[in-house]
């Protein structure tokens, strides 16, 4: 299995493809193999900090046959390169032939030690799905004030789409290692206090001129100033991520996994919990919001509106037109709709990844979830299924025999059977799926198979 690694930041500027660039060379100098991914789709310049112009993309590999292997660049000793291209922005939109081969070649990445994957910058969908996608995160922060606020609020998008294990955080270009593990300690003691989340500090990088020296020259720093400061800092933060135990809840996996793991999460429609679905309080809120605005432009009702052509004009209009986006997206007035007796669902997976994307996408969407059958793929999942759950969704690549003995402790319920991008066959069981839907899949379609499943299910008490 490799280790995965997302290397992301809450802005641009901070140094985040320099520290993913000469990250992967320090770890090739010291035995490893690495693969770097760049799927910064939008200042994307690894080619740049590498000296390499690449001939072919992962665009290449997905929409012209072009195997993986002809795409890779070797960049250093024990590295190479895939330069992502537009291709990663359409990952979503491929068909599920596409998808197939997408695993088929990803899962030649196996033989690497580090798969490291150099995303944009900022809290868009993609950046989301990917982060959430590898086992591991490396968050890059700078001294810069705006650094560390969009750090916490990278992090805190992350929680709140179900990220659990603690991320590791390197600051960049720091005065003094007094003044990295200040900034360091800000970061963390927020996550602490407000999403009860811990962090690892990895490391620094000062602040070193030969940083630019060597990006003007387009070549890697680690290459061309080890001794420098920040070279010799690199290499330790090497070191540190390679001695490094998993953090808590982080568990391997391959990057066949890892790409299935973040088409499931980019198919969403929405990658933010709780949006789309009507809420009265959000509602009544707005319009009180906008009642005010129509307040202050009214003569009428004692407002004094701003001058014509005025900024503050401009300002109000803006706000207005915002809060009546807003509302719309709130749903219609009115009092809010009985809630239904949640449907108790059973996660029964072969992959702990897989299995923890299935728990997390059909609990945001109301259901009471509880997971068992986690493994390593070959049947040696330990638990038990609930036998008390009105539907189930499995995920199973081992031996069909386990799968048959742990939906026989769900007694009667149906299940929906979540079918790899690269599986083809539906495994022979006791008993035929209700239905059946190929990864990555929508969290709405899934969610209201499993409802389905729900209604026709006789549970096992019964």
């Amino acid at each position: 299995m490799s280790r995965i690694l997302s290397v992301a930041s809450g802005k641009g500027g901070t140094g985040k493809t320099s520290i993913s660039v000469n990250l992967s060379l320090a770890l090739g100098r010291m035995g490893r193999t690495v693969c770097l991914l760049d799927a910064d789709l939008g200042l994307s310049n690894v080619d740049v900090l590498l000296g390499i112009s690449p001939k072919l993309t992962l665009e290449d590999v997905l929409f012209e046959g072009v195997p993986m292997e002809a795409a890779i660049l070797r960049a250093g000793p024990g590295l190479d390169v895939i330069p992502g291209g537009s291709g990663v922005s359409r990952l979503a939109d491929l068909s599920r032939e596409s998808r197939a081969t997408l695993a088929t070649e990803f899962a030649k990445l196996d033989g690497y030690d580090y798969l490291i994957v150099d995303g944009s910058p900022g809290i868009s969908s993609q950046v989301i799905s990917l982060c959430l996608a590898c086992p591991e995160l490396l968050v890059v922060v700078n001294p810069d004030p705006a650094s560390l606020t969009d750090a916490y609020a990278l992090v805190k998008v992350l929680f709140e789409n179900g990220l659990r294990r603690s991320p590791n955080v390197v600051v960049n270009r720091a005065a003094s290692a007094e003044s990295a593990k200040n900034i360091f300690g800000r970061l963390r003691g927020a996550m602490g206090k407000y999403l009860k989340l811990d962090a690892n500090f990895l490391g620094h990088i000062p602040s070193d001129p030969h940083v630019g020296a060597a990006a003007g020259r387009q070549r890697p720093l680690v290459e061309l100033y080890p001794a420098s400061n920040a070279g010799r800092a690199m290499l330790a933060l090497a070191r540190s991520l390679d001695e490094a135990r998993l953090s808590a809840g982080t568990v391997a996996s391959s990057p066949a996994a890892f790409m299935e793991g973040a088409l499931v999460r980019m198919r969403e429609s929405s990658p933010m919990r709780g949006q789309g679905k009507p809420n009265p309080e959000i509602g009544k809120a707005l319009d009180k919001a906008l009642a005010l605005v129509r307040l202050l432009e009214s003569p009428e009702q004692g407002g004094t509106p701003p001058e014509p052509g005025t900024e503050q004009r401009f300002v109000l209009a803006r706000l207005k037109a915002l809060l009546q986006a807003a509302r719309r997206e709130a749903g219609p007035p009115g009092e809010a709709a009985p809630k239904e007796p949640r449907v108790r669902v059973a996660v029964i997976s072969s992959d702990q990844a897989i299995g923890d994307i299935l728990s997390e996408s059909l609990g945001s969407s109301g259901l009471s979830v509880s997971q068992a059958g986690k493994g390593n793929g070959n049947g040696s999942g330990k638990g038990k299924a609930d036998a008390k759950a009105d539907a189930a969704v499995v995920f199973w690549h081992g031996e069909p025999k386990a799968l048959a003995r742990r939906l026989e402790e769900l007694g009667r319920v149906n299940y929906v059977l979540v079918r790899s991008v690269a599986s083809k066959e539906i495994p022979r069981l006791g008993r035929s799926p209700a239905e059946v839907m190929d990864m990555p899949f929508r969290l709405e379609a899934l969610a209201h198979a499993v409802r389905r499943c729900a209604r026709k299910s006789v549970p096992a008490e019964q």
